[in-house]
């Protein structure tokens, strides 16, 4: 029989009958064991409470009145954008300063109607204008010496053609002594002598009249180009006259066209630069629209795209007919003509709020705008439905100042959250109550 003992510290001892046979210790759990054991459970509550977070719903409570909810709806899109736009004058002419100098005289006064060819305003330039006269003077002097040697050669031709009549007279005279001698000295009544004479005098004048005839062809030749020239020199030394004069007449600014004067800057006695601007014309019989355009439609904006305006009560609509594809802050502008009619009350300077269309009108499921879209982008939205929201993934096209148009995800009638999202922490699903 066997008896065993086990004492306070642990120690187990068999006995049989009354004889001790055996120690027997109580056996220990080791640390390896522990830890086998330790990553088991570890692992399991793991897994369960993997399984547990993904059959969970993140759900928030929200205050009905803090926040947004819109209705999916179908209609017609058409994408525009709002655009700030000034009346200006349908055609402005810049009057600058041609040639610099000090404002002497001012004619007529800034917002006045002037007719093409009003003087505005005098300048005075002693410089330029001595300039001009000494340049005036040598070519005046170049002009009378050219004139001088055209009279010259004038002459000259004169004198040859009376040589010619003269050597034509003289060989007259001489041909009658030749015969007269030839048939005297055939009766010898004139020496042989005197007969020889004549007839080389005679043929002397016969040759000397046959070089002179070939003088005037080359002095003819040479006269004639001579001419072309003189007349060409003297033509542009006309036309810088001409210059030099207008240059002198520039110091009096005069209107270009007919219109409205503005914008004029210039005192007595004030200095102006050349080609500085100092007012300018407007033609106010029509008026335009300068719009100011963010840089992001400058490759949409064209020539053709309509533009409305309310006014009045009424809608005017208008036509881009000139884009400026330069960019400055941010920003290009163009030019907007009415089409037909116009307001009857425009003033030049005024501002006006226009919507641009980018397309034609359409047909499409339409969401309206939110400040939902900086949260999701337009990727996703809480879709309301009895009492509570959930996520849904959308897309989204075009938008306009009002609406988004739905590509996927929504249908017509549905409604949804379009307020902002922040408060929200990304809950899965939103319980919606009123405190009323």
């Amino acid at each position: 029989m066997w008896l065993i003992a086990i004492y306070p510290n642990g120690t187990m001892l068999g006995y049989r009958g009354n004889a001790m046979d055996k120690k027997i210790e109580r056996k220990r759990f080791n640390a390896k064991k522990l830890l086998i054991y330790g990553s088991v459970i570890v692992g399991v509550a793991l897994i369960v409470s993997f399984y547990v977070s993904s059959y969970s719903v993140n759900r928030i409570k929200v205050d009905a009145e803090k926040i947004t909810i819109d209705e999916v709806s179908n209609g017609t899109f058409q994408e525009f954008i709002p655009v700030t736009g000034n009346v200006m004058p349908i055609k402005t002419v810049y009057l600058d300063a041609i040639e610099g100098g000090r404002v002497e005289e001012l004619f007529i006064e800034d917002g006045k109607m002037v007719t093409a060819g009003t003087p505005i305003m005098r300048l005075s330039n002693q410089e330029f204008q001595m300039d001009a006269i000494n340049r005036e003077a040598q070519l005046l002097d170049q002009q009378n010496n050219l004139r001088n040697t055209r009279l010259g050669m004038d002459r000259q031709s004169v004198q040859l053609k009376q040589d010619l009549l003269q050597l034509d007279v003289d060989i007259k005279q001489a041909k009658k002594q030749f015969e007269l001698n030839k048939a005297l000295v055939a009766e010898n009544l004139v020496s042989k002598n005197e007969f020889e004479k004549s007839e080389d005098n005679y043929q002397h004048l016969l040759a000397k009249r046959k070089l002179h005839v070939q003088n005037m062809r080359v002095d003819s030749t040479f006269r004639n180009s001579q001419l072309k020239q003189i007349e060409s020199s003297l033509e542009l030394i006309q036309k810088n006259l001409a210059f030099l004069q207008g240059s002198l007449e520039n110091l009096v600014i005069k209107a270009p066209i007919d219109g409205q004067l503005s914008s004029l800057k210039a005192e007595i006695g004030e200095t102006k630069s050349k080609g500085e601007n100092i007012a300018q014309i407007d033609i106010i019989t029509d008026y335009k629209i300068r719009v100011r355009i963010s840089e992001h439609y400058v490759s949409r904006v064209v020539m053709g795209l309509r533009g409305s305006i309310e006014e009045d009560d009424k809608t005017y609509f208008l036509t881009v007919k000139k884009v400026y594809p330069e960019v400055s802050n941010g920003e290009f502008t163009a030019d907007m003509l009415f089409e037909e009619i116009k307001p009857t009350t425009i003033k030049r300077g005024q501002s006006f709020q226009l919507k641009l269309e980018l397309s034609d009108k359409t047909k499409a499921v339409l969401l309206p705008r939110g400040a939902f879209y900086q949260e999701t982008g337009g990727a996703w939205i809480y879709v309301v439905k009895d009492g509570k929201a959930q996520k849904r993934e959308i897309k989204l096209g075009r938008q306009n100042p009002d609406y988004y148009e739905v590509l996927d995800g929504l249908e017509p009638g549905e409604q949804v959250v379009t307020s902002k999202y922040t408060m929200f922490e990304n809950a899965d699903e939103l319980i919606i109550e009123s405190k009323k």
